[in-house]
């Protein structure tokens, strides 16, 4: 990666500069200037959702809210840009709209400390705005409709034209624009069975629509930069430059039992075509319809999250039905189209047993790590959507054989971020949320 695309890691001096910070309502003329008041600035984004939200504390001693008669709906617009001599380093603008205040506290006598929170305006936009008719086409043409016709939004970023995805007709009942098009990804698959996902960048105000199976294979961003939890790899003379992370930590992961109960390791689902009254079988087995797919999509992470082979009474927990379940798949609503759970073949219902199961496979080893921000502020996408490559020291290494972790550290696909920003000093924090779906082979620390 040259330099010109600010990769990870590559320069750790800069500050963040806030060069506006501005609050603005449709009701004043009025414009005011919040910067110098700002304590705080923090926004997150998730792959779960197609929105940005977050906080903003600041310090009135000016009689800011009470003056310019805050109700909820005023405007704030943030920009943001790194002190960089990369010359593509873009500027970060944000458009917020107040959702609510949050909490108010009392410092002195005359000074409070307030708490905004904050929600996208694009998002605040959408929920003024009611869906309530019927599309057709592919899942990533009736996204791209939606968008255009109820969000003035022509520029969304996705992977179906390689994964291509079926076309079918849908009725969206009274949804607002973002609701409806969560809707539709919930339905969409890409021909191999994974699933797709609606996200948006707080860093460059893109829409992505991806699917799971382009993601994973994507490219470390920080491939010569990792994430590292030592000390001594901040001292590195090699090109690559590690990145500390400052804290980490996990929770409740290893989970099989539930995963078992969701039905993700070995099922039985039945699908019944009410047009005909006749049903079919179709049973799921992740050792076979799912890892073997997400084996190939890493060439050093070949070792997966759950060994489907592990036996219990002598046989293997893939190979046992721990669920049962029953489906309408067929109801041929539309004459030449299929609507919106319909299903022609055997495959296509099992395709939606993948994608459910690798959603699910998905919260099965995940790990928070908070490290240095500001490496994200150059305007590029390095959010959620991209893989990041964390190594985690064994804690039975020695300095002159430094190992990894091989269950902690691995290729991680970044599934949340909070970016907390300090407009004073114009540091930046990151705590990324992160899963992966299989392990490394080698223990070998080699950065």
């Amino acid at each position: 990666m040259s330099e010109e695309t600010a990769p990870i890691g590559g320069e750790h001096s800069s500050a963040l500069q806030v060069l506006s910070a501005n609050l603005k309502s449709s009701r004043t003329d009025t414009i005011i200037d919040i910067r110098s008041v700002l304590l705080e600035i923090t926004f997150y984004e998730s792959l779960a959702r197609p929105y940005i939200t977050g906080y903003l504390t600041l310090i009135d001693s000016e009689r800011i809210f009470e003056n310019f008669d805050v109700q909820g709906g005023e405007e704030i617009e943030i920009i943001i840009k790194r002190s960089t001599e990369i010359q593509s380093a873009k500027q970060i603008v944000q458009n917020y709209v107040i959702h609510s205040i949050e909490n108010t506290y009392d410092t002195q006598e005359f000074t409070d400390v307030v708490v905004v929170r904050l929600i996208d305006k694009e998002t605040f936009r959408s929920g003024l705005k009611n869906v309530n008719r019927s599309f057709e086409g592919t899942p990533d043409k009736i996204i791209h409709n939606i968008m255009v016709d109820y969000m003035d939004r022509e520029d969304l970023l996705t992977s179906a034209d390689q994964s291509k995805t079926e076309s079918m007709k849908v009725i969206v009942p009274n949804m607002t624009p973002i609701e409806a098009t969560q809707w539709i990804r919930n339905r969409a698959v890409n021909l191999n069975g994974f699933p797709f996902y609606l996200y948006k960048s707080a860093l460059t105000n893109q829409y992505f629509f991806q699917d799971l199976e382009q993601m994973i294979s994507k490219p470390c961003v920080n491939e010569n930069a990792p994430f590292v939890n030592t000390q001594s790899a901040g001292s590195s003379t090699t090109k690559s430059r590690d990145v500390i992370i400052k804290k980490y930590e996990q929770s409740q992961t290893d989970d099989l039992y539930s995963l078992i109960r969701d039905g993700v390791v070995g099922s039985e689902q039945r699908y019944y075509d009410v047009t005909t009254g006749d049903f079919e079988i179709v049973d799921f087995n992740i050792n076979n319809d799912l890892l073997v797919d997400i084996a190939e999509l890493n060439p050093r992470q070949k070792k997966p999250l759950i060994d489907g082979y592990l036996a219990c009474d002598d046989k293997s927990v893939s190979n046992y039905k721990s669920v049962i379940g029953s489906k309408i798949s067929g109801g041929k609503v539309f004459s030449y189209e299929k609507s919106y759970d319909e299903a022609i073949t055997e495959g296509d219902n099992r395709k939606k047993i993948k994608a459910y199961a690798a959603q699910k496979l998905m919260e099965k080893f995940q790990i928070k790590i908070a490290v240095d921000g500001s490496d994200f502020f150059h305007g590029n996408h390095y959010g959620v959507g991209n893989n990041v490559k964390v190594l985690i020291r064994s804690k039975s290494s020695d300095e002159n054989n430094i190992t990894i972790d091989r269950k902690q550290s691995g290729d991680y696909l970044i599934i949340a971020a909070q970016y907390v920003v300090d407009p004073v000093d114009g540091n930046c924090n990151v705590v990324l949320e992160l899963a992966k779906f299989s392990n490394y082979q080698s223990d070998t620390y080699n950065t």
